[in-house]
């Protein structure tokens, strides 16, 4: 039997930086922040062959990387969630949901969300038996620094 090695998957926050074009665009595509600016390098240099990516999002929970999204005017403030308890509940449920049942063919998720957004896949370990490893640092510049570094390591 061959031992294939497992993916990764990464788990990122949308941004409020978008291309704001008005056909629907790869979420990957639409969301222009700092990080996605680094994913997209990284994807056209090859060094991401393993690795799916999920977006963390008020507007639409977990979705895809490819998911084709409108542009959209983003609620609230930079970094905080404009939803209220019961809405975070429901897809919170949903997010650990999608990821439960997707979980098993990762050897390992990497999170870069930021604290309020964690509210909406929070109970994501007692979901996963797979390694799970948060960005960490403060800033967008040391968070930034840490995942090229963990991409880099791949």
């Amino acid at each position: 039997m061959i031992n294939m090695k497992k993916k990764k998957l990464i788990i990122l926050t949308s941004s409020y930086r978008m291309d704001d074009r008005k056909e629907l665009l790869p979420a990957i595509e639409r969301y222009d922040g700092v990080y996605f600016r680094l994913l997209r390098k990284y994807m056209r240099e090859g060094k991401l062959p393993n690795v799916d990516i999920l977006i963390l999002t008020e507007q639409y929970g977990l979705i895809s990387a490819r998911k084709k999204i409108p542009f959209y005017t983003v609620r609230g403030r930079i970094g905080e969630l404009s939803l209220n308890e019961e809405e975070i509940r429901r897809i919170r449920l949903d997010n650990l949901k999608k990821l439960k049942k997707i979980s098993q063919k990762y050897s390992e998720i990497y999170i870069n969300v930021g604290k309020q957004y964690l509210k909406l896949i929070e109970g994501i370990e007692s979901i996963s038996k797979c390694k799970i490893t948060y960005a960490t640092g403060n800033g967008l510049g040391a968070k930034a620094a840490h995942m090229k570094n963990w991409i880099l390591s791949l």
